[in-house]
């Protein structure tokens, strides 16, 4: 349970961290400084996350997880806040990367 806890740790600081990413990409310097550093410093937090995950998982799986988590994730932040939009062909990839899911967690 604690790992499952880590991980969606790292997750929600990696969806802030591409959340001021994808603002400072938006805005021009240097208005756009202080977002990346927000972004980089999310990001390094993360690390600390990953070293306590990796002493005790199979890297496969953690990733995975993380991976598609991560992808959702954002997948739904780009759509809700940036209003992106979606082809048939990136739902498609969003339905593999459950699978993938589903697939490495069977071996667990």
């Amino acid at each position: 349970m604690r790992s499952y806890l880590i991980l969606a740790g790292i997750v929600i600081l990696t969806i802030v961290g591409d959340y001021a990413l994808k603002c400072a990409a938006l805005r021009g310097w240097p208005q756009a400084a202080v977002w990346l550093a927000g972004g980089a410093a999310l990001y390094a937090a993360t690390a600390v996350g990953w070293m306590w995950l990796m002493q005790s998982h199979n890297l496969a799986q953690i990733a995975v997880l993380y991976s598609t988590a991560t992808i959702l994730l954002l997948t739904g932040l780009g759509v809700v806040v940036f209003g992106e939009t979606l082809s048939m062909r990136q739902i498609a990839g969003l339905g593999a990367a459950i699978l993938a899911v589903v697939l490495m967690q069977t071996e667990a």
